[in-house]
């Protein structure tokens, strides 16, 4: 991220893309781990449309396009991506605005699209902190490089890989103060990988964790899906209330988990099969994947 912001900023964007092209081909080609996982994903979306087929280039506009979203995220914390230049209608400022009591939202939030551009309108254009939960040791730094590169973020990134009762009493404290709270709900939890549920996503089951909905169950607070999306070169973005409030009973507490993750599933398969080349999901999304019943 600095070697990009050093080349943005000497050079710009022409120069960056440039220089990132020869770098994205190694890796799409040497990644092998990450290139299967995108061809996977490739393969289950032409299970639905027999009349596509994946070659091995075929994901590598993902690689090329998550290039294009790093450069989006550096001109956004820049200042280059202005509220005027986001597509937001029924949009993000509508979240403040149905917010009259100035509590916090939870943002559910994906690796389709790219969530940072939300992030940095947000975080540079409305006095509203805005923490993002992530599974990295490396948030520290990344927070260290935003200050350096925008003083005026309010981007907080926190490195968790468990939701405790300790975060979990700080992130509400955080709510209360009407901050956002974002978490990424399409990937398995770091630590506990069989703390999911099984729900299903282009024709299989896929593992979505469920410490998403238990922490919307502990905020009390209102819960949005939250994507931003590249189309005809404006950043749209597209969100919709989840719910008022995630409330999870003990004697139900799978069930209702399951519904939920149902839900947010769906949501994010109809983005997918309709910007599947914004889809930056690296990893194998389908581990150990269990073919659904249809009859069932």
């Amino acid at each position: 991220m600095k070697f990009l912001a050093w080349i943005y900023r000497l050079f710009g964007r022409l120069i960056c893309q440039i220089a990132m092209f020869p770098v994205l081909v190694f890796f799409y080609i040497f990644l092998t781990n990450q290139r299967s996982s995108i061809l996977s994903f490739y393969e289950k979306l032409c299970d639905a449309a027999p009349t596509k087929t994946v070659s091995f280039w075929s994901g590598f506009s993902n690689f090329l396009n998550f290039g294009t979203a790093a450069l989006d995220k550096l001109a956004a914390w820049n200042g280059d991506i202005r509220v005027e230049d986001v597509n937001t209608t029924g949009g993000i400022d509508s979240l403040f605005d149905l917010d009259p009591d100035e509590k916090g939202v939870l943002l559910f939030v994906s690796h389709l699209g790219n969530v940072e551009v939300i992030r940095a309108v947000a975080g540079l254009n409305f006095d509203r902190v805005v923490n993002v939960l992530v599974h990295t040791k490396h948030a520290g730094k990344f927070n260290n490089i935003l200050k350096k590169f925008n003083p005026g973020s309010q981007l907080k990134l926190i490195e968790v890989t468990e939701v405790n009762p300790a975060v979990a009493a700080d992130l509400k404290s955080k709510i209360d103060r009407g901050e956002w709270v974002v978490i990424a709900a399409d990937r398995p939890p770091v630590r506990d990988r069989h703390n999911v549920v099984q729900v299903p996503f282009l024709g299989n089951r896929a593992p979505f964790a469920i410490g998403p909905y238990i922490l919307a169950h502990i905020l009390e607070c209102p819960v949005y899906t939250v994507a931003c999306l590249l189309k005809h070169g404006v950043y749209n973005v597209i969100w919709e209330k989840m719910a008022d409030q995630i409330k999870l009973s003990r004697k139900n507490r799978e069930e209702e988990v399951f519904y939920w993750a149902v839900k947010y599933s769906s949501w994010l398969e109809e983005l997918a099969q309709e910007y599947p080349e914004q889809w930056y999901n690296f990893f194998d999304f389908w581990s150990k994947p269990v073919e659904l019943d249809h009859a069932k």
